[in-house]
């Protein structure tokens, strides 16, 4: 038994609907494409202030001398000894200047 014969359908048919397909196939690949090419030559990159400012400061920071290194070993240093001595008004003022920065 044959399905063609089956559902009534031709070969004519077949391959007409086949080569239509066919058709409706390569127009879609050829309108994506053209689609795609006409996009491309329009698309546009937009970088934002924020964008700008973080790069140039991602460059300082790069060309920046690492400072803290020498402050790190300094306290280390004072820490060993028993030198180094915390003033507690002074970072418990910097804490609250620090808050109060954030909520305004």
């Amino acid at each position: 038994m044959n399905v063609k014969e089956v559902l009534g359908i031709g070969t004519k048919a077949l391959e007409s609907r086949d080569r239509a397909s066919s058709v409706n196939k390569d127009q879609g690949k050829t309108g994506k494409a053209a689609a795609e090419s006409q996009s491309t030559s329009t698309d546009k990159v937009n970088i934002s202030g924020r964008s700008k400012e973080m790069a140039k400061a991602a460059e300082v920071l790069a060309n920046t001398a690492d400072v803290r290194a020498r402050k790190v070993a300094e306290i280390k240093e004072r820490l060993a000894d028993g030198h180094y001595q915390v003033d507690a008004d002074k970072v418990a003022h910097k804490m609250i200047v620090d808050i109060l920065g954030e909520i305004a």
